[in-house]
Formats: structure tokens, sequence, C-alpha cells
């Protein structure tokens, strides 16, 4: 009797990992809004994300809220400059908000929209979305060397996790997830999801810059990354 109710438990949390492994993460890119510039930058700068008005959902409050705050502008920055780096086109944090002189080069701006930590031990034990993490952004893109005041790329990103990596689908070994882990620890109050969330929407940021960059013949095929397009309006 007693092994049979073993099997059964081993038959459920197969099962469990193996829809966890099928869907357990992803970020989409929303409705995308670009109107033509004229040439592909020599360098990226990556602004704060700002989280004015955002909607957080996380276990702190007060002073560790502001902190928690503040440590994830300083992840997705790392994560943006990063990946853009090692995949299109150099990138770094940018150490001003105003630029006077024209150049050859691009501006991320963002700002977060809902932040979600969710609940890692439901991700882990049981996952079916339960206890899932939940990152949104709107990303604007400007181009210095005309320094116009609007956006000529504008798009959101939105998804989430639903199933905990740690648990489920094993520990992170690629180079952007462990660079983003490595500041994550420095920064300390950010939890572990979210860092993980953070990762996959700057790859997607990236691939929405190299669609944009291979639609106008700058790049080449070995270099464009198709960004996931959301098949569902973002939620309000």
């Amino acid at each position: 009797m007693l092994m049979k109710w073993v099997e059964r438990i081993f038959l459920m949390v197969t099962a469990l990992a193996a829809v966890a492994l099928t869907g357990c993460a992803s970020i989409s890119v929303g409705p995308v809004s670009q109107v033509e510039i004229d040439q592909m930058p020599q360098r990226v700068y990556v602004l704060p994300f700002s989280t004015v008005h955002g909607e957080f959902k996380v276990d702190r409050e007060g002073a560790e809220l502001e902190e928690f705050k503040s440590n994830l502008q300083k992840i997705m920055v790392t994560a943006i400059s990063t990946d853009l780096t090692k995949r299109l086109v150099p990138a770094s944090a940018a150490h001003q908000k105003h630029w006077t002189h024209p150049e050859k080069a691009w501006v991320i701006r963002g700002r977060f929209v809902r932040v979600n930590q969710g609940s890692r031990l439901l991700r882990g034990a049981i996952g079916f979305g339960l206890g899932g993490t939940k990152l949104e952004t709107v990303v604007e893109v400007y181009d210095l060397s005309n320094l116009s005041p609007k956006p000529f790329l504008k798009f959101s990103t939105t998804g989430g996790s639903n199933a905990e990596p740690g648990a489920i689908t094993g520990f992170a070994t690629d180079p952007l997830t462990l660079v983003v882990e490595a500041v994550a620890s420095g920064a300390g109050n950010v939890a572990h999801g979210v860092t993980e969330d953070t990762c996959r929407t700057a790859r997607e940021i990236t691939a929405e810059l190299s669609d944009y960059m291979y639609g106008r013949g700058w790049i080449s095929e070995d270099k464009w990354i198709k960004p996931k397009q959301l098949t569902k309006p973002i939620s309000q």
C-alpha cells in the first residue's frame, strides 16, 4: 500500500514538473509603435527605469520598498546593457538624463508598470501559475543623432514565472543570468523570481531593437532575434 502511494506521488510530481518545463516563464513584447530613422547607432545608453506610479506587490514597505526599487533599477540597467553589448551593439548605463550634442547613439528609457514578486514556495512546490511573478514595463528608444524629444520606437513588455527555476528547471548557467544574479546579490533585497524576469525582459528589449535594425537592413540575419509577440492585450 505504501509503495502505491509513493508511486502516485512520484507520478504527480513528474506531471507537475513537465507542465512547468513547457511553460514556466515567458516575457512578450506588446504593441509596438515606430517611425523611420536614418542610421544604426554606434552605442546605446540605458537610463534607470522609472518606478513612479508603478504597481509594486512585494513584501516590503517604506525604506525597504524604496531600496527594492533602486536595486531593481540597477539590475535592469545591467541586464539590458550586458545583453545588448553581447548581441548587438556596445551599451552602457547612462550617467546623464539630457544630451545637448548630437551623437550616433540611442537612449533607452523605460518605466516599471507592474512588479509582483509572487510566492517562491508556491512556484517551486506546485506551479500551474500559483505564486507566479509578474513584470510589466513600457520602453522608449530615442535617437541622439537628431536629439529628437520624441521616441522613434516604443513598446511594452509583459510576463512572468509560474515555476521556480531553482526547484524545477535547474540552476542558471547562461552568462546574462550569472551577471545579473551577481549584481542582485550585491544589491540585495530583490526577489529571486523578479531578477530572472528582468533577464528575460532585457532579452526581449534586445530582440525588439534587433528586429528594428534587421527590418532596415542594418544587421545580417544571423544577428536578428525575433521578439516574442504578445498574443493578448496587457492587463490594465
